[in-house]
């Protein structure tokens, strides 16, 4: 089996442990790189977050093309702050937010422009509240998402850009790292489980039967689906890593 000679070679060559200690130091850097890696989800996709100056670049690839979001200025240092959409099937828009702190109140007042100067939007704004409110302190309802009908594309001339968007990334509301911290810490565990197993095969069975029968020897039957478990956990954890970053 494909484990046995593993050990057999780790027992025999000091080069193999070396290299297989590079291989697996290397490959959980590249991983773990990827997993912290900052952003912001839109649609469902993740995209990278990316800083050039006093501009913020957000940037993914869904199933309908590429997505960019460009936020221009930093909130708190710049009076006005540009977020522009670029969303696949060429659609481009552009806004242009501005904040006015409020004493009186935790929400602070926003103004949202479109791309011809015109406003279309003045209320208060809170960071973590589901919506923006106007004027009136009512909550200003946009929508629910954008729903996929018939695995059709989404990205169409109606496409509707949410003004509560708008306003996140012109505040920098929202950034998370890209990994799924439960899937991976659920991952660490089988394997820190399988490891221990391969290394001590015996150490769970007399875990488990220890207290009821002196000196337990496990059976074939035990012996063999431990074996085939060995083979199938790697894949299960792979699978489990895999999905805590896409």
């Amino acid at each position: 089996m494909v484990i046995e000679n593993i050990k057999r070679l780790a027992k025999e060559s000091k080069i193999f442990i070396i290299a297989l200690t590079l291989l697996v130091i290397t490959l959980s850097w590249m991983y773990f790189l990827v997993f912290f890696t900052k952003g912001v989800v839109y649609d469902e996709v993740f995209l990278k977050k990316e800083v050039i100056g006093a501009d913020t670049h957000y940037i993914g690839k869904g199933r309908w093309g590429q997505i960019h979001i460009t936020v221009k200025g930093i909130k708190g240092i710049h009076d006005n702050i540009e977020v522009i959409y670029r969303l696949p099937n060429n659609i481009v828009e552009k806004y242009e937010v501005g904040f006015e702190k409020n004493n009186e109140d935790f929400r602070e007042k926003v103004v949202i422009k479109d791309i011809n100067n015109n406003i279309i939007f003045e209320g208060r704004y809170r960071e973590g509240d589901i919506f923006l409110f106007d004027k009136n302190e009512e909550p200003f309802i946009e929508g629910i998402g954008h729903i996929i009908i018939n695995d059709q594309n989404p990205y169409k001339s109606d496409y509707k850009i949410y003004l509560k968007s708008v306003v996140s990334f012109a505040s920098g509301e929202g950034e998370q790292i890209r990994g799924d911290v439960r899937l991976l810490v659920i991952s660490i565990f089988l394997i820190i489980i399988t490891v221990i197993d391969i290394k001590y095969p015996l150490f769970f069975f007399r875990l488990r039967h220890s207290l009821s029968v002196e000196n337990p020897e496990p059976s074939d039957f035990y012996i063999t689906m431990q074996r085939i478990s060995w083979c199938i956990s790697p894949i299960i954890i792979l699978i489990g890593l895999l999905a805590a970053i896409f």
